[in-house]
């Protein structure tokens, strides 16, 4: 299964769940991000990683999008940002005294997937593939956002597939959610990450061809011709654009978690679990 979904009537236009774990696999090596940040975030990588999966978790939960993800569609000016809106709503989970390293770590990972979907949503969907662009038409735009977002996958998924189907198996969450049971956060965990295998193959272009009514092979047929991808696609969404974004996210996200962890990590001396962070007793 991929970020995209019907469910109720809604699409959606976001990164697919691999996209996402190649952002966080990237942003844990992003010179932006603190030192004190990324060794935490190192010492809990399986669970960064599934929290950067896990807005996504509404696929198997049936949950509205709205719940899982805090912002709706399309994005209104004024609308306060996605992450922002998560913490308003449950401020306990900004407060290190109500909270593990584990879950720490997963938040994180959660905030920055409300995040990269929600610059996503704004500077590429809207702009370039939304309803109110003139090209083509609005079904012939949505056919190729999604083939956009495949087409990443195919060229993102070799490196991802070196153990972090083993990573994202052994996370098991423990109440770290107020809106979604663990239950669904466990199903999520098991639809996924045997995607992620070796040899496996994904669901995107399955679950892409069918939500529009185009065959598969016709969809592979796009997606393997460097030529038609230049002229259908990168044509009005150029490929240094999908680069800039992937770059600003990275950048974004690196202020985010700064701010988050030092938020919840560093405001306290109770300790929260077992290990010495700065200060700071954490483990899980």
């Amino acid at each position: 299964m991929t970020g995209i979904t019907q469910q109720a009537g809604i699409i959606f236009h976001v990164p697919t769940p691999f996209y996402h774990l190649c952002l966080a696999e990237d942003l844990l090596k992003h010179p932006a991000l603190p030192e004190d940040v990324r060794q935490f975030l190192h010492d809990y990588r399986c669970v960064f990683l599934f929290g950067n999966t896990a807005p996504d978790v509404q696929v198997v939960s049936g949950q509205p999008r709205q719940l899982t993800h805090f912002f709706s569609l399309p994005i209104q000016n004024g609308d306060p940002p996605a992450w922002e809106s998560l913490l308003s709503e449950h401020p306990h989970l900004a407060d290190a005294q109500q909270i593990t390293a584990s879950q720490a770590a997963f938040l994180a990972g959660y905030l920055c997937h409300l995040q990269s979907d929600w610059i996503w949503v704004k500077e590429i969907f809207a702009p370039v593939f939304g309803p109110q662009c003139t090209w083509g038409t609005f079904s012939q735009r949505l056919y190729l956002h999604n083939v956009l977002r495949a087409y990443l996958d195919i060229r993102i998924l070799p490196e991802l597939r070196t153990g972090v189907d083993v990573c994202l198996s052994q996370v098991q969450p423990k109440g770290w959610l107020p809106f979604v049971n663990d239950h669904y956060l466990i199903n999520w965990r098991n639809l996924l990450s045997p995607q992620l295998q070796p040899g496996a193959t994904t669901q995107t272009v399955e679950v892409f061809s069918l939500r529009q009514g185009v065959s598969a092979p016709e969809f592979h047929a796009l997606l393997d011709s460097e030529e038609r991808m230049r002229l259908e696609v990168f044509e009005h969404l150029p490929l240094r654009q999908v680069i800039n974004y992937h770059q600003r996210v990275l950048e974004m996200n690196s202020r985010l978690l700064s701010d988050y962890l030092a938020f919840t990590l560093h405001q306290t001396n109770t300790p929260v679990e077992g290990k010495v962070f700065h200060g700071v007793q954490i483990c899980d």
